[in-house]
Formats: C-alpha cells, sequence, structure tokens
C-alpha cells in the first residue's frame, strides 16, 4: 500500500485512493468546492490544491492518486494563497448577493429575508421570534428606526421599498398583544458575571445577548427607573412598551441595580472586584466625569480600542455614546452587540476583536433588463400603508409578498462563501469591466436556477445522470460562454423531474434551490423531491 507524507506526517493510502481520500482517513481536512462523494472528481475549481515537495507543482488532491513516496504540502502559507487565488479566480465571475441589501445595510444585521419569509407564510410568532434573536428592544427600535433597510430595499427602483421596519414593528405588536413575548433560548447556568453601567440602548443590547449566552449580568444604573434615558429621550412611545422590553431582560434573568452612581475610580476598582468584567455604557460623558473614572480619555470622552471596544485597563469595556456621542439608538444596539462578543472572548481567553461585518457579496445596482427577473412572481402591487397593515394581517401579509428575494437562500450553508471567510479572499480582486448580464429562471416548479451564481462544478449533471433523467442537464457553450442548461433547449422542469433536490443539495453554491413547498409541486415532479 503506497505511503506518503502530508506536512510531515506519514500516512499509508489504499489502493487506488487519492491523496484527498488518505488525507481524510487520517483526520486531514483539505477543502474542497467542486468535489462530491459518489461522483468523479471534475478538479474544475483547485480549491483542494496541494504541493508535491520534490517538484513544486500544484495539484488537485480530489483528482491525484497517492503514489508512494509522495511528500505533500498542505497547510502551508504558500499553498493557502494558492487556494485564496483560485477562489478569488471563482468570485470574478460570480453575480448575486449573499446578504440582501436590507439585512446588508442594517447595523443590527437584522436576518429580514427570514422574517419578511414568516410572515409570508402567515407565520407572525415565528417572525417575532426571528427578530428577537438578532434585536433586543425589538418593539421599540423599529418605531424610531432611520430605516436604511428600506433605503437599500431592491423593490425601491421599481414602486416603493417593501416597508420592512411596518411589518418588523407589526409582527412585535403582534406578539405583545397575544401576551405572547418569549424570552430567546439562553444557557441557564451562568459562565460569569458582567457589570453593565448604563441602561440605555448599549447597556441592554449588551445585557440581551451577554445573558443568553449564560453571562449572568447586572446593570446598574443611577435612576430610579431602568432605561430612564430612553424613556426621556422618547416620550411619545405606546405606554408600557418600554417596561414590556425590559421585563423580557428580567425573564432571561437580568438583574437591574437601580438608583446606584458610579462615578469614581473607587466605586469602579470595587465593582470589579465582584465581577468578571465591566461595561461602561454610559452614555456621553463630560471630560471631568471620564477622567474621574481613572481611565484613558480621547479628547471629551473615554478612549476605547477600536478593535478589542477595551478601555486602558484589562477587563473594562467602554461601547455606545460614550465613544461615539451622537450615535443613533440602532448603532448603538449593534455596539451593544458587539461588545457582548468582545467580552465573552475575553472571559474565555480569545483574541478580543470586534466582530467583522458578515461576508457578503454585493451585485450592485439593478439594471432596467434585469428587474423582470426580480419581480419573477412577487406581489406586483404598490406599497400598503403602516395603518392598514396594523388592523389587517392579510394586508401585512400581501405587503411582505413584495419582496423580490435578493438574498441567497443558502447564504448559511453556501461553500463558497464559507471558504471565502475562512481564506479571508478579496471578491473583487479580479473584478472590472463590464459584469454579466443577471438571470433568475424559474421555470421548474420547485427549484430556482441563479446563473451568476454557477461555479461549473458539474455535479448537478452527474447527479441527474445518476438518476437516470430522461434529459438532465448538460454544459452548453464553450470556454468563457460555456453555461450549464437543458439539452435541446428544454426546461429546467424538462431536465430535472426525478433529480431536483438531489441536485439543489449537490450544488455548493446558491445556483440552484429549492423555491416553494412540497404541497404546491405538481405531482408528477413530486417524486423527485
Amino acid at each position: 500500500m503506497p505511503s506518503i507524507v502530508i506536512d510531515q506526517q506519514k500516512i499509508v493510502a489504499k489502493p487506488g485512493e487519492t491523496i484527498l481520500q488518505a488525507a481524510r482517513a487520517a483526520g486531514i481536512e483539505i477543502p474542497t468546492l467542486c468535489y462530491l462523494d459518489g461522483c468523479e472528481a471534475g478538479a474544475s475549481c483547485m480549491v483542494c490544491a496541494v504541493k508535491l515537495k520534490h517538484s513544486g507543482q500544484f495539484i488537485p488532491a480530489c483528482a491525484s492518486r497517492a503514489v508512494d513516496g509522495m511528500e505533500i504540502e498542505h497547510d502551508t502559507p504558500e499553498v493557502r494563497e494558492t487556494r485564496r487565488l483560485a477562489l478569488e479566480l471563482l468570485f470574478s465571475d460570480h453575480l448575486g448577493d449573499c446578504l440582501s441589501p436590507c439585512q446588508r445595510i442594517c447595523p443590527a444585521h437584522l436576518g429580514i429575508p427570514a422574517v419578511l419569509n414568516h410572515i409570508r407564510n402567515g407565520n407572525f410568532g415565528s417572525a417575532a421570534a426571528s427578530i428577537r434573536h438578532d434585536l433586543p428592544l425589538a418593539a421599540i427600535l423599529c418605531r424610531i428606526c432611520h430605516r436604511p433597510c428600506e433605503h437599500g430595499c431592491r423593490r425601491g427602483v421599481h414602486d416603493g421599498a417593501v416597508a420592512i421596519a411596518d411589518l418588523v414593528t407589526h409582527a412585535i405588536d403582534m406578539e405583545i398583544a397575544a401576551g405572547a413575548a418569549r424570552v430567546p433560548a439562553y444557557l441557564p447556568t451562568p459562565h460569569a458575571k458582567v457589570a453593565i453601567i448604563g441602561s440605555g440602548f448599549t447597556g441592554l443590547s449588551a445585557a440581551w445577548f451577554l445573558q443568553k449566552n449564560g453571562y449572568a449580568c447586572t446593570v446598574i444604573d443611577e435612576n430610579p427607573l431602568a432605561a430612564a434615558t430612553i424613556r426621556t429621550a422618547l416620550p411619545d412611545l405606546p405606554e408600557n412598551l418600554l417596561d414590556t422590553e425590559v421585563n423580557l431582560l428580567e425573564r432571561a434573568g437580568v438583574t437591574f441595580r437601580l438608583s446606584t452612581r458610579i462615578d469614581g475610580i473607587a466605586a469602579l476598582t470595587q465593582l470589579t472586584k465582584g465581577f468578571d468584567a465591566v461595561l461602561l455604557a454610559i452614555g456621553p460623558t463630560a471630560h471631568t466625569q471620564a477622567v474621574a473614572f481613572g481611565l484613558a480619555t480621547d479628547g471629551q470622552k473615554l478612549a476605547a480600542d477600536k478593535h478589542s471596544m477595551m478601555s486602558s485597563q484589562a477587563g473594562i469595556f467602554v461601547a455606545g455614546r460614550a465613544v461615539r456621542p451622537h450615535g443613533q439608538p440602532l448603532s448603538s444596539v449593534a455596539d451593544g452587540k458587539a461588545v457582548a462578543v468582545c467580552i465573552q472572548q475575553h472571559l474565555t481567553h480569545q483574541r478580543v476583536s470586534r466582530p467583522p461585518k458578515p461576508f457578503s457579496i454585493f451585485m450592485g445596482k439593478v439594471l432596467d433588463a434585469e428587474l423582470p427577473d426580480f419581480l419573477k412572481e412577487v406581489n406586483a402591487g404598490g406599497r400598503n400603508h403602516a395603518g392598514a397593515m396594523a388592523v389587517d394581517i392579510e394586508r401585512a401579509i400581501d405587503e411582505s409578498k413584495r419582496c423580490v428575494h435578493c438574498n441567497c437562500e443558502k447564504a448559511g450553508t453556501c461553500k463558497l462563501r464559507e471558504l471565502a471567510i475562512d481564506y479571508e479572499v478579496n471578491p473583487h480582486r479580479f473584478s472590472g469591466g463590464e459584469r454579466m448580464h443577471y438571470q433568475r429562471n424559474v421555470e421548474h416548479p420547485m427549484v430556482c436556477f441563479e446563473a451568476g451564481k454557477c461555479i461549473r462544478c458539474g455535479n448537478c449533471i452527474q447527479i441527474a445522470g445518476q438518476h437516470k433523467e430522461t434529459l438532465g442537464l448538460t454544459f452548453i457553450g464553450r470556454g468563457f460562454n460555456v453555461r450549464l442548461g437543458v439539452p435541446f433547449d428544454a426546461t429546467m422542469g424538462d431536465g430535472l423531474r426525478e433529480a431536483a433536490r438531489a441536485a439543489v443539495e449537490a450544488c455548493p453554491t446558491g445556483a440552484l434551490t429549492l423555491r416553494q413547498p412540497i404541497h404546491d409541486c405538481p405531482s408528477d415532479l413530486k417524486g423527485s423531491l
């Protein structure tokens, strides 16, 4: 049996095994994108590239047999750079958003497409749960938000943006009216204790995310009522709405210590003795107040490292308007979410770094010729008024159906996106010139095909062949013009009559996705799903 060496680790391979198979059997994970178990290796993406030490040649691990005496480099900077280059070349010919513009532009990165999908199906409870997963103080924020999500909505270039903020507010209001405001799932056993000074947007947001991740939070405020600064700034909020939100935090286990002033170095030092970390979310400060804490200042405000969000003293963090005095409420909530991550990293002895923005490709402005593809199968009507939606559930559902689905349905499972994050790719490295024309093919009753996301791996073609499709799929054209299609100019429905679900599952990107519930599928195609 052949014996090979991968990064100085000796491996005995079975006769006929590829380098990839031998490595995986030995617990060495070589990344793949176009490779699929049970299919012939196409070696089209070169993401699994490894280097032969004796010759310096790069070869695809998925299609290269293990030969006795091979010495292979797998996890080296040079090999990683080669794989990064392969990924960046794929992105040069990749069209389609990972995250929808509305979600990408939201400071809190609310999963708006998922929320709208729940509302579209009449599942307002699921919509509210999805909202609260990402957004603390949800009943307040979308009432007062400046609605950047709607400014980014692609429907806006046609006949007005989807009323996202109104729909989010409607779902939360329905939840509260039903007496069903739910605490999100959280870890009941505290890992550590965190003191949060200030019960504004930043402090309450940090408490929300820390508490549900298993950290015992105590919110300390000099005022007799929690969220006093919010109450003062927003006197016209519906009665008891803020109390409902604060009560959710208490039900999650957050402790409030009110009428307690932490105003100097002595009080702050005493606090650090009883807690594992401290967050200063005290809003804009005067220079004398900042100096009184004994921490470094930046002009008139407290200083904090922009990456770790930590003050000049380890274990004491600063966020929100304490460092950005003119921040908007939603930005303060986003800061609270980010600093919660930094505090968790600090308490678990990881490298402390503010989480980066979620990775996403952005296809840019939709061309007039592309708009019809975005408007396929959506509500063609104009925007519903907020008041009408608040009293009529059907109108709210109708409004959610105006969404043009510009997010990628596979963003959470796309292997290309996963590898792009892991290898820190620059998706624009080889971009330039005129981009391809966006296309969305919905000829198949259950499958959506977006050609711009196809990496031409051929997996779906092999899957169709394995299911003995009469027509199946094939590559059409030559060179740079090659594309996936159905022979004889037939439709996607003709090509995938038995293998639709398997083809979707085999696709490593969001090129092939399921587009509607199975029960809406014609009976003669259900067997393929």
